[in-house]
């Protein structure tokens, strides 16, 4: 099993420098590989692949000493990687989601990078005399960069990777660790819970217990419109266009750690309360477009629950499941009845022939859990791996996705580079 750990970087003035051109090579590599490949099947019917470039890649660090070769070897592979990884998801069958929309468009050209990622197999943290005091990462070729140590690592944790990003407030680094894999459940669940996400409620529990939503995005909604509107007065490209661009990435950041804070700290009492969880398996981003509940959605952050929900069961041993929606506001929670006629969504009372009375989510989220509990068998229990992703700092549960693939990229191609080793010598300097 996979954490990811998240820590603020506070880089001095030579080495934040040195950074943002760390982060300006890695962006013109990325649209040279970018080019490179589109160009060549374009005009020459020519398929470059990811050992293609990587055997080049030596090459033109060779050339560009002042450039992409002051950059960590590590550092510019993971950005091939990226391409790679980019145009796989493109063309992977089966890649279209839900109403036949694509999940993945076509590569483009990046106008920034905001992070660079380089495997190490030592901890790279240096710990001072306490937490939170004199700690400090090491970069390769840059030295060591202090940062704020809230919280220790895992004990148990082997060291994988370091993702370093910018961002409107600062310079994070992401440190993945390798723990033991958890026990599986052995026992029946003893307290679960049906959770419906809804407006008027951000969280409904089986139990009765509701959830307010947050108003995080509606309560900075006054200042963040003031600051873009003097935003558009200014001329795009100039100093303050982006001093005032930086002011408005950093009201938006803020909102976005107030949303997560408010996810985590939710979804951290429903762990520790209940051993088994259930959650509809909703289409998020596609109710995220459905017009003037777009933003209201956003603002309860719901594409956050899941995901959190599902690996912090996964680390206590716990079991998440998620049931089809379908049909769970709509239907009696006493005797599975339809509602004749359908609830609208000024319907806020469930109300059945069979004397059942009580509020729709409180009886939605009743539907959900029986949903769950119908599926006895442990191995019937779905976990959704897909659903825990990489925003929340957490890979999935098996053996797979991006930082995986980098470092079986990484042995596998020492072994396959000397059979390629001729192609560099064929390399062509832009």
């Amino acid at each position: 099993m996979f954490l990811s750990y998240q820590y603020r970087l506070y880089p001095f003035p030579a080495q934040e420098s040195e950074l943002r051109r760390w982060l300006s090579e890695l962006t013109f590599l990325w649209n040279y590989s970018v080019e490179e490949r589109a160009g060549g099947w374009r005009l020459r019917h020519e398929r470059r692949t990811y050992l293609d470039q990587q055997a080049r890649l030596k090459a033109w660090r060779a050339y560009d000493r002042a450039g992409l070769g002051s950059l960590p070897y590590d550092v510019a592979r993971d950005q091939l990687q990226r391409v790679d990884l980019a145009f796989r998801a493109f063309f992977r069958p089966g890649a279209e989601g839900r109403r036949g929309r694509r999940r993945s468009g076509y590569p483009r050209f990046h106008r920034r990078t905001d992070s660079f990622t380089f495997v190490t197999i030592r901890d790279p943290l240096v710990r001072g005399p306490g937490i939170g005091a004199q700690a400090q990462l090491k970069v390769p070729t840059l030295g060591r960069v202090p940062l704020r140590l809230h919280r220790p690592p895992p004990a148990s944790g082997t060291p994988k990777s370091v993702t370093v990003s910018a961002r409107a407030d600062g310079w994070y680094a992401t440190v993945q660790y390798e723990i033991p894999d958890p026990t599986p459940p052995t026992v029946p669940a003893r307290s679960p819970v049906g959770i419906d996400l809804g407006l008027s409620h951000l969280a409904t529990l089986s139990d009765g217990t509701a959830v307010d939503p947050p108003t995080f995005l509606r309560r900075t909604l006054r200042r963040l419109r003031h600051a873009q509107r003097s935003l558009s007065r200014r001329q795009r490209g100039s100093g303050r266009w982006e001093r005032q661009r930086q002011r408005v990435a950093r009201y938006h950041a803020h909102v976005a750690r107030q949303r997560r804070h408010f996810a985590h700290t939710l979804t951290h009492g429903w762990v520790v309360q209940h051993d088994r969880i259930a959650m509809e398996d909703l289409d998020v981003p596609r109710l995220a477009t459905a017009g003037r509940l777009a933003r209201p959605i956003h603002d309860a952050g719901w594409g956050m629950l899941r995901p959190m929900c599902a690996y912090k069961e996964l680390r206590r041993s716990g079991r998440y499941v998620e049931v089809p929606s379908e049909g769970t506001t709509q239907s009696c929670s006493g005797c599975g009845r339809r509602h004749d006629p359908p609830l609208t969504l000024r319907d806020r009372t469930y109300d059945c022939p069979c004397g059942l009375r009580l509020d729709r989510d409180v009886n939605a989220a009743r539907n959900i859990l029986a949903r769950a509990l119908a599926l006895d068998s442990p191995s019937e229990l779905p976990r959704n791996p897909r659903e825990v992703t990489r925003g929340e700092r957490l890979p999935p549960p098996q053996r797979a996705g991006p930082r995986v693939y980098q470092q079986r990229r990484a042995t596998s191609s020492n072994r396959e580079h000397a059979t390629r080793h001729e192609s560099a010598s064929a390399f062509s300097v832009p």
